[in-house]
């Protein structure tokens, strides 16, 4: 797995799975916006004050916009492009394992 994904794991506080299920979701539908209900719906992640927390950290760390109650993938170019990366790594099954080792790790501290 290349060095510049770990540190985009780490730099952007990547620290769950949850987190990594939403970017990949908006990173692969990058043209849509949703709320937080049609979020929940649609990744059935039913606990709303989480999903919240979570789409304000990633929108804290720059990788997510909210644009009044909807929420879309930031349109930052450095940012698609890590994501873009990160996805292409993410398909690799060995880089996966890595990823959420990763991802697992970093929730812990």
């Amino acid at each position: 797995m290349k060095g510049s994904i770990t540190d985009f794991i780490e730099v952007k506080r990547i620290d769950s799975f949850q987190k990594l299920r939403l970017l990949l979701f908006l990173h692969q539908r990058p043209e849509v916006t949703k709320n937080l209900q049609q979020l929940a719906e649609r990744l059935s992640l039913g606990h709303l004050p989480l999903l919240e927390r979570i789409m304000n950290d990633l929108q804290l760390a720059g990788l997510v916009e909210r644009v009044g109650s909807h929420y879309q993938l930031s349109e930052d170019p450095q940012v698609r492009s890590f994501l873009k990366d990160l996805a292409a790594t993410f398909d690799d099954p060995m880089a996966r394992q890595q990823i959420l080792s990763q991802v697992q790790k970093d929730n812990l501290h």
